[in-house]
């Protein structure tokens, strides 16, 4: 019996001095990590980007509206309605603006798809309303642009009249468009050029649709609308990002990815 008391009194003293040392390498890294003096803060890279539509200078918010045909009620959401019919009116479409805003911290590409529709609003003799897509005139929208006249760069054709004085027939014109035209093949148009960012970089802002210098808008009979929304995408520019997000080996307008 007092063999065994004396083994229980090892064991506990054994037991006891094991938990002292666990506590004091606890107590010990604890100590250790409350007291570092080096830190580091891990700020995740982001792709992020927004747009702003404006008529005659005012921003818009997409608009939600119905049109009650006297037999159900067709609403309609995210759309912009553009006046296409009245050039004198502040909502002319000669007057929309678009502007892309990137804020992304990572290297970037950008495409911009429009979903639009000429619509021509219709009355039954009952006074039932509604509307009819008009799909064989597409809109020849004022895209961001540069002109080279005689070689020479003008954000728009005024500045190259005043520089020169007037253009006339032997003048050489040209126009550079900033935005690669692959609608017909994706709905899409590309930003045809790396946005190189990283993390210090400031809001840039990039034209879309622009006033009409230099082109013209056919104005439309009375009753006609043009119904607008718009898509946009972008994805980093490194780890195969374009094939993976777009399915795109290479870019649209040709070469490769940077």
């Amino acid at each position: 019996m007092l063999q065994l008391t004396k083994k229980y009194r090892y064991l506990v003293i054994s037991t006891a001095f094991l938990l002292l040392t666990v506590l004091s390498s606890l107590t010990y890294a604890w100590f250790v990590l409350v007291n570092r003096t080096d830190s580091f803060i891990a700020t995740a890279a982001k792709v992020d980007i927004s747009y702003t539509v404006y008529l005659d200078g005012i921003m818009l918010e997409p608009e939600d509206f119905s049109i009650d045909t006297g037999i159900s009620t067709m609403v309609k959401s995210g759309v912009f309605q553009i006046n296409v019919t009245d050039f004198e009116a502040d909502d002319y479409i000669e007057n929309l603006r678009i502007d892309i805003h990137v804020n992304s911290t990572v290297d970037t590409y950008l495409r911009v798809s429009i979903i639009d529709a000429l619509t021509l609003a219709t009355i039954d003799f009952e006074g039932n309303k509604g509307e009819v897509s008009i799909v064989d005139q597409p809109i020849n929208y004022a895209f961001s642009r540069e002109w080279l006249v005689n070689d020479v760069s003008y954000q728009d054709l005024y500045d190259a009249e005043v520089a020169l004085g007037g253009i006339t027939s032997s003048d050489v014109v040209e126009r550079i468009d900033h935005w690669y035209d692959n609608k017909l093949n994706d709905g899409f148009y590309y930003y045809p050029m790396l946005i190189e960012r990283d993390m210090d970089s400031s809001q840039l802002t990039l034209s879309f649709i622009e006033e009409y210098d230099g082109l013209e808008f056919k104005t439309k009979s009375f009753g006609y609308t043009l119904q607008l929304a718009i898509l946009v995408e972008a994805i980093q520019a490194g780890n195969n990002a374009p094939l993976y997000n777009w399915q795109l080996p290479t870019p649209p307008w040709g070469g490769t990815w940077s």
